[in-house]
């Protein structure tokens, strides 16, 4: 499956040229929205993405394209979040109980559940949101944010590249 997708990845990073960086941060931007990242799963990209760099057929350059989408797409949940939170507006389709585990989350660790959240699938794509709801300052979320959209693009293209390197040897 991985060797699959590395073979299509490669040959679109060499048919489409210019355009796979913003194409990528586009697909980043949108799995890191709240619901709508639970249908545009970016990860198994990333790992492909690793395995052809591992290869020797990519080099790193479409990396920065994907920590920026993903960064902005958190930041776009978390400025939902904290509309929903101004609006008086409960978080869609969440129970009591959950809001309030919510809300407990990030008064006790803050920026950390960002952090962590974003290396769990699908709730990444909604602790942005929460964040913003529970109150969660901005300057701190955008800073664990940050972190965090860096760190994971980095560790699962690292998780590809060694499978890649393996696999030339």
């Amino acid at each position: 499956m991985t060797d699959d997708l590395t073979a299509r990845l490669t040959a679109l990073a060499q048919t489409s040229g210019p355009w796979l960086g913003p194409l990528l941060a586009g697909a980043a931007f949108a799995e890191a929205l709240v619901v709508i990242g639970v249908f545009v799963p970016i990860t198994p990209v990333l790992v492909a993405i690793g395995a052809a760099m591992g290869g020797g057929l990519l080099g790193p350059g479409l990396l920065p394209w994907v920590m920026a989408g993903a960064f902005l797409g958190a930041a776009a949940s978390y400025e939902f979040g904290l509309y929903l939170r101004v609006r008086g507006l409960q978080p869609p389709r969440l129970p009591a109980k959950a809001r309030q585990l919510a809300q407990s989350l990030f008064l006790r660790h803050g920026a950390a559940a960002i952090l962590i959240a974003r290396f769990l699938g699908p709730p990444a794509t909604v602790t942005p949101c929460l964040a913003g709801w529970s109150g969660l300052p901005r300057g701190r979320f955008l800073a664990a944010n940050a972190l965090a959209s860096v760190a994971w693009p980095l560790a699962m293209v690292a998780i590809g590249a060694l499978g890649g390197w393996i696999a030339t040897r």
